[in-house]
């Protein structure tokens, strides 16, 4: 694997790129070949003088143009993991290996801390408004269900007053009634009384001028006609 990235990374930068490689064999990271590269290049100048310079671009352009016929960063990207994948399959012998997959879209993959924070907080901000609109819909039902029942409290107290009106006013008709028919039977009673008192002095009158006169068990008879009399 080391051997391979460092043959990989110099064929593709020119032949002489990477100055240091490691391979890291960790717990976590096993097999992770890391790899430090300045491409260089031979530069030609008029007098016949040839020294290296470094370019960090040079190479990866050049590969760009030749694939896709432009060498922005992204041609350069792409153009970067189409060799890749090459080099897997045709130097390596590498089976099953997928080439690249383009991006439909072509937006950064790296977003700025602010931006990425103002992303987080219009997620909370949307998670926090969501739970409100529940919880005010939850409320909302609540409230609903409590003024149902509070309307069938109202009106089960309303037939309970009406019925309690209606026994009231029938208990009153029934002791206006009674009242009247006491005062009626009162009157008839007294008229009774009157005549069983004028009854009972006829009569003692009748046997007294008769000369019969009265005896001791009738004048009891007649005293407590009189007297059950005043007691009605």
């Amino acid at each position: 694997m080391l051997h391979h990235a460092v043959k990989f990374l110099n064929h593709y930068h020119g032949g002489d790129a990477v100055f240091a490689a490691r391979l890291d064999r960790d717990e976590r990271g096993r097999h992770t070949v890391d790899a430090f590269l300045l491409p260089r290049y031979d530069f030609h100048y008029k007098d016949g003088r040839r020294v290296k310079k470094a370019s960090v671009s040079k190479f990866s352009k050049a590969h760009a143009k030749q694939r896709f016929g432009r060498d922005d960063r992204r041609s350069q990207g792409s153009a970067l993991q189409d060799a890749f994948f090459e080099h897997l399959r045709d130097n390596m012998q590498l089976h099953g290996v997928m080439p690249p997959e383009r991006k439909k879209s072509t937006t950064k993959d790296r977003v700025e801390p602010e931006v990425f924070g103002l992303r987080e907080d219009r997620q909370k901000l949307h998670e926090t408004s969501r739970r409100l609109v529940n919880a005010d819909r939850v409320a909302q039902q609540h409230i609903k269900g409590q003024a149902a029942e509070n309307e069938a409290k109202a009106r089960l107290i309303a037939r309970k007053e009406a019925a309690l009106k209606s026994a009231q006013e029938q208990l009153a008709a029934e002791r206006s009634a009674y009242e009247e028919a006491s005062t009626k039977r009162s009157l008839v009673l007294d008229q009774r009384e009157a005549v069983v008192r004028r009854d009972a002095k006829t009569v003692r009158n009748v046997r007294i001028l008769s000369g019969q006169g009265v005896s001791r068990s009738l004048n009891r008879i007649l005293d407590a006609a009189f007297e059950s009399q005043e007691e009605r």
